[in-house]
């Protein structure tokens, strides 16, 4: 029997600000631990999907709805052959919301997910879409209370956002811990310890989400796998694939390949 394709599917909507969608369809790959840096809002249209996050594992079946927060590890895996199929809206919010569930049983809200992720199918840009996300962040928001940070980190914050900020406009090139700190003007330990409790990972592991949302960006924009790897500060070729499969799913040339009609 012939293996259906692994397909992942990128959209980002001019009339959504700050708004990626993302489907993908029949994913068998295992995601080690990682985060994202926005809010991921999602939903499994076929299969399940276990899930390890805030240290319980769970299983998401079809037409289960969930809520992912910024910077919380976790990582997952399907339980299904030939895979699961999803689709995820991923935005950032003005004022910081905590939802303390992973998944949320709204039945509106599900049939607005699905309405916003078959408008999109249909047309990129439609003026339809800021219509239903907005119903769909009305749903949502009730489901989630104001973020609290640590006292003892509150006091860096504003320090080391210069320092995140300085990584993520320079992650195509190398970069060192000392360097991140210095513009914290923090001890390399102080701020591996004050970037970890206020985003729930490392700085390098930052760091290395910030290269594949590079890569993801340059290989549509120049449909070139050698220029993503230069342009992100890779010189192996290999390297670059290895590190992409591992955090996207699917090698370089297959995204390219599976987002070149969109």
């Amino acid at each position: 029997m012939k293996r259906t394709q692994e397909r992942v599917l990128s959209f980002h909507p001019d009339i959504l600000e700050n708004v990626s969608i993302t489907h993908g369809y029949n994913i068998t790959h295992s995601f080690p631990v990682h985060f994202h840096t926005t809010y991921n809002l999602g939903i499994i249209e076929l299969g399940e999907r276990d899930i390890h996050y805030r240290g319980s594992k769970y299983t998401l079946k079809q037409d289960d709805v969930f809520i992912i927060q910024p910077f919380e590890p976790h990582s997952c895996i399907s339980k299904n052959n030939p895979g699961h199929s999803y689709k995820i809206v991923s935005f950032e919010l003005k004022n910081a919301s905590f939802f303390a569930g992973l998944v949320i049983d709204n039945p509106e809200l599900r049939e607005r997910l699905k309405e916003l992720h078959e408008e999109i199918e249909i047309q990129n840009d439609s003026p339809e879409l800021k219509r239903i996300f907005e119903q769909i962040l009305s749903l949502l928001i009730p489901y989630s209370s104001e973020s609290k940070t640590d006292i003892s980190t509150q006091q860096h914050i504003n320090s080391v956002n210069i320092a995140k900020q300085f990584i993520e406009e320079q992650c195509h090139r190398e970069l060192s811990l000392k360097e991140m700190a210095d513009k914290a003007f923090l001890s390399e330990y102080h701020f591996n310890r004050c970037f970890h409790k206020l985003y729930g990972l490392s700085p390098y592991a930052y760091y290395l989400v910030c290269k594949m949302k590079k890569a993801k960006t340059v290989l549509i924009k120049n449909k070139s796998i050698l220029k993503a790897t230069y342009e992100t500060g890779f010189f192996d070729q290999s390297h670059f694939t290895r590190l992409f499969k591992k955090h996207i799913g699917i090698t370089p040339g297959k995204y390219l390949k599976d987002n070149s009609l969109y």
